[in-house]
C-alpha cells in the first residue's frame, strides 16, 4: 500500500508550491517585459520571441496540470514511488500517473523552444562569421533531435502506451525502463545547456574591448549558469537505481525551477534597451540620486573621505544610472559602439559589426 502525505509532506508541497510560483511569475514578467520592448523599440518580433513564448505557455499548462493532479489526488506524489505490485490504484491515481506523465512530455517541449529560441538570438547578434554560424547550426540541430527523439521515446515508453499509465512499475514486458531514458536526456541536456551557455564566449574574446567590458558582456550570458545548476540537481534527484521510474517527488520542483529559470534568463539579455529607458526617466535619475546619497552617508560614516571615493559617489550622467547589470554603462559602450573582431578560424575575412542597439 502507498504511504500515506503526512504534515510534514503538506509543508513541503506548500514550500515547493511557493517556490514555484515565483519562478514562474518572474518569468512571465521577463517574458511580458521582452515582448513590450521589440514593440517599443520596434524592432519586431523574431522567431525566437514566439519560442520563448511558447515554452512559456508550456510551462504554465504543465503547472496547471500538476496542481489539477494534487488537487484531485493529493497522496498521488506517494503513488508515484510505489513498488508495490499488489497495491490497489484507485481511479484518482490514474488520473495523477496520466498527469504526471503528460507533464514529463510537456517538459520537453518547454525546454527544447528555449534552448532553440537562445540560439535564434544569437544567430540575430552574433553570427559575425562562417565559424560561428556552422556552431549554430551543429548546435540547433543538436537540440531539434534532443527534443523530437526524446518526445517520440517518452510517447512510446510502453506498447501500448496505457501499460505504463496504470500503475507505477512499468513492466518489462511492455514498457522499457523509462527511469534510465530520463537519466540519459538528463546528461545529453546539461551537455546541450553548457554547449549553448558557452558558444558567445568566444565572439566576446575577440572583440577589441578592455577586459572589463568582456567580463562584463559574458556574464549576461553567463547568467544562465543557474539554469544548468538546476538542470544537474533535477537529474541526480529524479534518478533511483533499481526502480523503472523516475522519482517525481524529488524532481517536481527542480524540474519547474529549471524550466523557469531558462526562460528568465533567455529574456534578460533583450531587456537591456528598456532597462536604458528606465535609467533615463525621472524616475531612475532620483533612485541614481538616491543611491548616490547613501554611499557618500556610508563613506562619510567610515571615515574614508579621500578624493578618489567623493569621485566614485557621485550621481552619474543623465541616462548612465546603472539600474541593473543589463543597463550598466560598460554594457550600453559596448551595444552602441562598433567593435571589430579577430579573425576566427574558417571565418570570412575580418570586417566591423555592430552589435544591435535594439535587439
Amino acid at each position: 500500500m502507498a504511504p500515506v502525505q503526512s504534515s510534514s509532506d503538506s509543508n513541503e508541497h506548500t514550500t515547493a508550491y511557493a517556490v514555484n510560483g515565483l519562478a514562474i511569475t518572474l518569468a512571465v514578467i521577463s517574458v511580458a517585459l521582452r515582448f513590450y520592448t521589440r514593440l517599443f523599440t520596434k524592432s519586431g518580433l523574431k522567431v525566437d520571441d514566439w519560442l520563448i513564448l511558447v515554452a512559456l505557455i508550456t510551462s504554465l499548462v504543465t503547472a496547471v496540470l500538476v496542481l489539477i493532479g494534487n488537487k484531485a489526488d493529493p497522496n498521488g506524489i506517494h503513488v508515484l514511488e510505489n513498488e508495490d505490485p499488489n497495491y490497489a490504484y484507485t481511479d484518482a491515481d490514474h488520473l495523477y500517473l496520466k498527469l504526471s506523465f503528460t507533464c514529463s512530455v510537456l517538459y520537453l517541449t518547454a525546454a527544447g523552444a528555449t534552448k532553440l529560441g537562445i540560439l535564434l538570438m544569437y544567430h540575430r547578434i552574433f553570427a559575425i562569421s562562417t565559424y560561428f554560424r556552422y556552431q549554430l547550426f551543429a548546435a540547433s540541430s543538436l537540440v531539434i533531435g534532443w527534443w523530437i527523439g526524446c518526445t517520440i521515446a517518452a510517447l512510446r515508453k510502453c506498447d501500448p502506451l496505457e501499460a505504463g499509465l496504470f500503475n507505477t512499475l512499468n513492466d518489462p514486458k511492455h514498457c522499457f525502463n523509462f527511469n534510465v531514458f530520463w537519466l540519459g536526456s538528463g546528461i545529453c541536456e546539461i551537455f546541450l545547456d553548457v554547449w549553448i551557455l558557452t558558444l558567445p564566449v568566444g565572439v566576446v574574446v575577440r572583440m577589441r574591448n578592455s577586459p572589463r567590458q568582456k567580463l562584463v558582456v559574458s556574464g549576461i550570458f553567463m547568467l544562465g549558469a543557474l539554469s544548468i545548476i538546476t538542470g544537474i540537481v533535477k537529474t541526480i534527484l529524479a534518478y533511483k537505481p533499481g526502480r523503472r521510474s523516475l522519482s517525481y517527488a524529488n524532481t517536481e520542483v527542480w524540474t519547474a525551477l529549471h524550466t523557469s529559470i531558462a526562460i528568465l534568463c533567455a529574456s534578460l539579455p533583450i531587456l537591456r534597451p528598456l532597462a536604458k529607458r528606465i535609467a533615463a526617466s525621472r524616475f531612475g535619475v532620483k533612485l541614481s540620486s538616491l543611491f548616490s546619497r547613501l554611499r557618500k552617508s556610508r563613506s562619510s560614516q567610515s571615515g574614508d573621505g579621500s578624493e578618489s571615493d567623493q569621485k566614485r559617489t557621485e550621481t552619474p550622467p543623465h541616462g548612465h544610472f546603472n539600474l541593473s547589470f543589463i543597463a550598466s554603462e560598460a554594457v550600453q559602450n559596448i551595444l552602441k559602439a562598433p567593435n571589430t573582431v579577430d579573425p576566427a578560424p574558417h571565418s570570412e575575412p575580418p570586417r566591423h559589426y555592430y552589435l544591435p542597439v535594439n535587439p
